[in-house]
């Protein structure tokens, strides 16, 4: 069963990344900053479990972004050296720069002028994000996955 929830996962992000380079090809620009969004937030989340930090509030919620990446500045699973040569503070401090960008283009989403260069950008920004948190993710969790199986040995 949980190989089977692996691969959905696996397909579902995929296929997120599939079309995040379609929305960019397309130039459909906030759509590619939604999709980077819930990427950003799963690569956060996914961190969060293989680290063992608890990522709910007291009602069972999930915690919101920036909720996330504040227990990755300060949970000591996060504060350790080899975890934060790979999630730095300049790291999280990009990602929560471009999600005050983000929320400002959406809220503006009506205003006019609307200006192309800078949605662009701010997708440009969140795609190389997208890119480098995926990767240093990816070798965090395996760093918390190999200190949990030492632990339960």
């Amino acid at each position: 069963m949980e190989s089977e929830k692996n691969m959905d996962k696996y397909e579902a992000y995929k296929a997120m990344k599939a079309n995040l380079s379609k929305a960019m090809k397309s130039e459909f620009y906030y759509q590619a900053i939604f999709i980077e969004y819930a990427i950003i937030e799963d690569r956060c989340l996914s961190a969060l479990v293989h680290a063992g930090v608890k990522y709910q509030d007291s009602k069972g919620n999930e915690l919101s972004l920036a909720r996330k990446i504040e227990k990755m500045r300060k949970n000591p699973a996060f504060t350790n050296s080899y975890v934060r040569e790979r999630i730095t503070e300049e790291l999280l401090d990009q990602i929560l720069e471009w999600k005050r960008e983000r929320d400002r283009l959406i809220h503006a989403l009506a205003k006019i002028p609307y200006d192309n260069e800078h949605v662009k950008n701010v997708a440009e920004q969140g795609i190389e994000l997208v890119r480098i948190l995926d990767n240093k993710v990816r070798i965090i969790n395996r760093h918390f996955d190999s200190v949990s199986n030492k632990e339960s040995e």
